[in-house]
Order: C-alpha cells, then structure tokens, then sequence
C-alpha cells in the first residue's frame, strides 16, 4: 500500500490548486478535485476506513440562496472551520475529508506558483 506521505505528496498540492481556482477563477469554471477522487477510492480499497481517520476536516454543506445544479439547495463542501473546498457529491466530501486527515493535512491554503512534484 502506498504511504500516508506519498499519498499527501499527491493530494495535498492539488487540493491546493482547486482552492485557489475555487476562489479566484480565471473564467466562470466549475473547479473541483476530481483527480484526489480516485486516491480516496484506492485508500479505501486498500482497506483504510477514511471515515475513523481523525483530524479538523469533516464534510459539510454551504446553503444556496436559489437552487443549484441538479436543483440542489446546498453544495457539498469540505472544511477544517478556516477553508472550504466545493465537492459535487456528499460522498466526495466525506473522502476528500477523511483522505486529508488520514495524511494528516490539518491546513490547505493555495501556494503561488504551485509546480507539483517531478514538474
């Protein structure tokens, strides 16, 4: 099984990239981790319940004023009470929440310049 670090190597600068396009997009774009996703899934396949990892992330809900995409009326988010990632399902949100505090990513702020490892 790939290491915690390894596996915060890879997560932790993308999650960081979609912060920041979450909060400054260049264009009117829908940004969401989807590539942290599938190391999620293989975690939990490897037999990591990413729901007992501890840590400040938990998933969580924004309310919108108006109905959103596919008419919901909130948007599944990700947060640690300081920062919050959009998501699209609910079940994303509680991954992308467990994976962060099982490598024991307790802050995600946006690097400038981000270049991901071997880049």
């Amino acid at each position: 099984m790939r290491s915690k670090e390894f596996v915060s190597t890879l997560s932790e600068p993308l999650l960081q990239n979609t912060l920041r396009n979450q909060r400054e997009p260049k264009q009117r774009m829908r940004y969401e981790p989807v590539v942290v996703y599938p190391l999620a899934e293989k975690t939990k396949a490897r037999g990591v319940d990413l729901t007992q990892a501890e840590g400040p992330w938990r998933a969580d809900a924004r309310p919108l004023e108006r109905p959103g995409r596919n008419s919901l009326d909130w948007i599944p988010i990700v947060t640690n009470e300081r920062t919050e990632v959009m998501v699209d399902t609910a079940e994303h949100a509680t991954d992308v929440a467990g994976l962060l505090n099982w490598c024991g990513i307790e802050e995600l702020e946006p690097v400038a310049d981000l270049t991901p490892p071997g880049g």
